[in-house]
């Protein structure tokens, strides 16, 4: 076969390949949360599941639909501890460097809160280590945590008040804390809006609501395209950029105050944790608050801290 004839060959192939993923798409599809539209464009195609792009709003998010009992069945204790080629290595054994990073985020936190008595809900509070954080500066601290193994763990080991299941579901009384925190929850959410509106009317009139997610807007996402880290359903479903995730917030009563990027710059987490003593080191190095700092003046990063005020009822 001639350099043409080959050539074409391949054009041929990679459009089937591209009309293959499409078709899929748009046989499993469902509406973009965000703006409601059924308009989408295909961006990746991970592990049989099919990244799309909102076509209206921009929104990506996983095609398929991923049920409460699926997701039940993936965060089980193998997620947390080396089980699974997309979950933590050793969550547990990581207490000390995330709480390391919470303490860092806190003087921004207490800038924005309206009062110094902070009572605080984090959701998918996961092993609590947050909420350890919380309690050691003082405030009321509480979870909700999805996982039956992670939510058992914070109360039995720790003992933390964490409730087993979704902020939907919890049973919170309406207008009660002055801090909500997602920390990387809100891409594992079947329905972040509606979690968002809950958030919405748990939180006192002028509560701050805290949320860092991945940045698909990002220098690290654009540069790894597809081989991205956080790539990684079925346990991340939504991908948000600034531009989307300021939208929803709007839409679900709340006024977003700033952003701040987090998380390494050109360091694939993910393969990082496989790379033995390097990647050890490379890992603590950016869980370090100066690292962070340095990239929120650069604006680099993996992952995007926004941070936004409560200002009505959707």
């Amino acid at each position: 076969m001639n350099g043409i004839g080959q050539s074409a060959l391949l054009n041929a192939t990679i459009d089937s390949v591209e009309d293959g993923v499409q078709d899929a798409a748009q046989r499993a599809s469902r509406l973009c949360n965000l703006c409601g539209s059924g308009k989408q464009r295909p961006r990746y195609e991970i592990d049989g599941y099919h990244l799309v792009e909102c076509s209206e709003c921009g929104l990506c998010y996983v095609a398929e639909h991923v049920t409460a009992a699926d997701l039940a069945e993936y965060y089980n204790q193998q997620y947390y501890s080396g089980g699974l080629s997309k979950g933590y290595s050793d969550y547990l054994g990581c207490r000390e460097s995330r709480k390391s990073h919470y303490l860092s985020l806190l003087a921004t936190i207490r800038r924005h809160l309206p009062t110094d008595e902070v009572r605080a809900l984090d959701v998918g509070c996961a092993a609590g280590f947050f909420l350890e954080v919380a309690q050691e500066a003082g405030w009321c601290a509480e979870g909700v945590e999805f996982s039956a193994y992670m939510s058992e763990y914070a109360r039995e080991e720790l003992h933390l008040k964490v409730q087993t299941g979704t902020i939907e579901d919890a049973d919170l009384p309406d207008g009660a804390f002055d801090l909500i925190t997602m920390w990387d929850v809100i891409e594992h959410l079947t329905d972040p809006r509606r979690a968002l509106q809950r958030a919405s009317r748990l939180l006192k009139a002028g509560g701050i609501i805290a949320i860092s997610t991945g940045d698909i807007s990002g220098t690290t996402a654009r540069i790894y395209g597809r081989r991205w880290d956080l790539l990684a359903p079925p346990g991340h479903l939504f991908y948000f950029s600034r531009k989307t995730l300021f939208a929803m917030l709007r839409q679900t009563g709340f006024e977003p105050l700033e952003c701040h990027s987090d998380g390494a710059f050109l360091i694939n987490d993910a393969l990082a944790e496989k790379g033995g003593i390097l990647g050890s080191a490379l890992i603590w190095l950016h869980h370090r608050r100066y690292v962070n700092a340095a990239l929120r003046r650069l604006k680099l990063g993996s992952v995007m801290t926004v941070y936004a005020r409560r200002c009505g009822i959707n």
